[in-house]
């Protein structure tokens, strides 16, 4: 018994020594479209050129195994899914070499999560846990140059727009590329820029990586339905005859008992009318809000307010992560007031009518819940939906159907 318990605890002890994080950034440094005319491509063309800069750049930044990296870029005979692996050509019908293990990547520090593996990154789930938002350095990423080329679609197969294979800086030409500050498809499919102009690179360390669970730190819970619709929200699945702002949160306590989530009557969709703002709404002061996969999206309600969404909202009620319809309706402006429009109260199907909606991919601005004013009709839109009541312990996806006793805070 002593002699197992010995055993044990050696394994414990020895187990963090051959764990490594693989860690991901994007480049402190710019540049066009032609990666060899970069300071850092020491000389090379093309991807080679996006791999030395990576590795002068991770070097500079003290980041581990600084000859590691690859730059997230696909050309015209490699996709990025191929040749963050080590290998070559394409991923349909299948990459050409060895590979080599990939992922899961989290952020220069070695502590925030990035993503899953590339398997799960780039597959049908497309499993992003937060945007990247860092460089090799620390700095925020999404305050002035917030994109960097990548060619690649969320897939991770090649774009149309790749720079002639990166070695082209014409104003004739362009290039795809991902945004710092957004989740879902946007992390390396956001944006189409002129080769001219200039972007910086996503570099990611090779190699497998260790898993981290992210410890659950009482809160309360925030998704988007997995469901979507038009503005008149007493047409949608789980109305239960309601109409307006009761649709909505009738939808929501809807959702949320299907994910088997905790006390789902505490559930409130995140809606504003012309005389109700969504912000008034939230009963909880001081509490943090979490996605259900247990990551951070504000501090507070004040916080969430005042500063905007820390994260983003593309996880839905089942804990899975949202890539297409990552659009929400809100009717609703960033301090928590009525936006400028919203479906004639949440009744509207008309082409004529507008709402205030928010992006799901976004974070650290207002844009989660106010990007624009779009039509009340078809059926592109979901619902974020926020709990009033704060989770202390939570357990998973537990089917029990005890779900009261993951709340130990009446609303």
């Amino acid at each position: 018994m002593r002699v197992a318990l010995a055993l044990a605890l050696a394994l414990v002890v020895a187990a963090p020594a051959n764990a490594v994080k693989r860690r991901a950034f994007v480049t402190s440094v710019t540049g066009t479209g032609n990666l060899h005319s970069w300071a850092d491509s020491g000389g090379l063309s093309g991807v080679a050129a996006g791999d030395n800069i990576c590795r002068v750049r991770a070097a500079a930044g003290g980041l581990p195994n600084p000859t590691a990296y690859r730059a997230w870029l696909s050309t015209a005979a490699t996709d990025a899914y191929c040749h963050v692996q080590g290998q070559t050509g394409k991923k349909d019908p299948g990459c050409v070499g060895t590979p080599e293990p990939a992922g899961p990547w989290y952020r220069y520090d070695g502590v925030g999560r990035f993503t899953g593996t590339l398997d799960e990154l780039t597959g049908p789930e497309r499993r992003i846990y937060q945007p990247i938002r860092y460089d090799e350095l620390g700095n925020d990423a999404t305050t002035l140059e917030r994109s960097y080329w990548t060619g690649t679609d969320s897939t991770g197969e090649v774009a149309a727009d790749i720079c002639g294979s990166w070695v082209v800086a014409s104003s004739g030409a362009s290039g795809k590329g991902g945004a710092a500050e957004e989740s879902a498809g946007g992390w390396t499919s956001s944006t189409i820029g002129s080769c001219a102009g200039t972007s910086r690179l996503l570099c990611l360390e090779a190699g497998a990586s260790e898993v981290t669970p992210v410890p659950w730190i009482p809160a309360a819970l925030v998704f988007a339905t997995s469901t979507q619709g038009h503005g008149d929200l007493s047409a949608w699945p789980g109305a239960n005859g309601e109409d307006g702002l009761a649709a909505g949160d009738a939808i929501c306590r809807s959702r949320a008992s299907a994910a088997h989530l905790p006390s789902p009557a505490s559930f409130f969709a995140w809606l504003s009318t012309d005389s109700i703002g969504a912000g008034t709404r939230m009963t909880l002061a001081g509490t943090p809000y979490r996605r259900v996969d247990g990551f951070r999206i504000a501090s507070s309600a004040a916080d969430l307010l005042a500063n905007g969404a820390d994260n983003t909202l593309h996880v839905d009620e089942f804990g899975q992560y949202a890539s297409p319809y990552r659009l929400a309706f809100t009717g609703t402006l960033p301090d928590g007031t009525p936006g400028l429009a919203n479906c004639a109260g949440w009744t509207s199907v008309s082409a004529f009518d507008e709402a205030t909606y928010g992006l799901l991919y976004r974070a650290y601005d207002g844009t989660w819940t106010d990007r624009d004013e779009g039509t009340c009709s078809g059926t592109e839109k979901r619902l974020i939906c926020f709990s009033n009541r704060e989770v202390l312990f939570w357990d998973g996806f537990d089917l029990s159907e005890n779900t009261e006793r993951w709340s130990a805070v009446v609303p």
